[in-house]
């Protein structure tokens, strides 16, 4: 990888979070960054998370499917009530692509054996933290201007920031500086 993912750090908790957060600064418009711009990037984005051991060849037609899935999750992460039926469509294709793997609980797969694979992968993904009892710790930053979501695994729920060295140092920073100003 050539530096693109330089400033860029896993810290959703989750491949459904991190894959949200491949868009830097989402809430300022003049510094905002897409990092999925182009599909070797998002195969690069693959292995950096984890979610697949090896790069895949991905086509601009997946690559614009996952884009517009991620600003969908993103949409429903952030309403207040969630707007979940945006995500049905999503759903419904990863399902007729997935098989159950042979385990109890049951749980849907979809083996990311190529690119086409991986948008599906991702919708049951996204499902499945959905559903489980962590939503109430998924927050978004409170920087101004960053827009990154992460799960909140401090004890009393107190996480602000995406990350204590970036917006938080940020945050620190500005009230040392309106502090001295009196």
């Amino acid at each position: 990888m050539d530096g693109h993912w330089d400033g860029y750090d896993s810290i959703g908790g989750s491949v459904p979070l991190d894959l949200v957060n491949t868009v830097s600064w989402r809430r300022d418009p003049a510094r905002r960054e897409d990092r999925l711009s182009a599909p070797g990037r998002l195969s690069e984005w693959v292995v950096l998370v984890g979610a697949g051991a090896e790069r895949l060849e991905i086509s601009e037609a997946v690559l614009e499917t996952v884009k517009s899935f991620r600003e969908t999750l993103y949409g429903v992460l952030v309403s207040d009530p969630p707007e979940v039926t945006a995500l049905r469509k999503a759903l419904l294709a990863a399902y007729r692509h997935a098989g159950l793997a042979p385990s109890l609980p049951l749980r849907w797969t979809v083996p990311l054996t190529d690119g086409a694979a991986l948008p599906h992968a991702l919708a049951l993904s996204a499902e499945e933290l959905l559903r489980s009892g962590d939503l109430a710790r998924i927050r978004e930053c409170e920087g101004p201007g960053c827009g990154w979501i992460f799960t909140d695994q401090t004890r009393n729920r107190s996480r602000r920031w995406c990350s204590s060295s970036d917006c938080g140092n940020r945050a620190r920073a500005k009230r040392h500086y309106d502090k001295g100003r009196g």
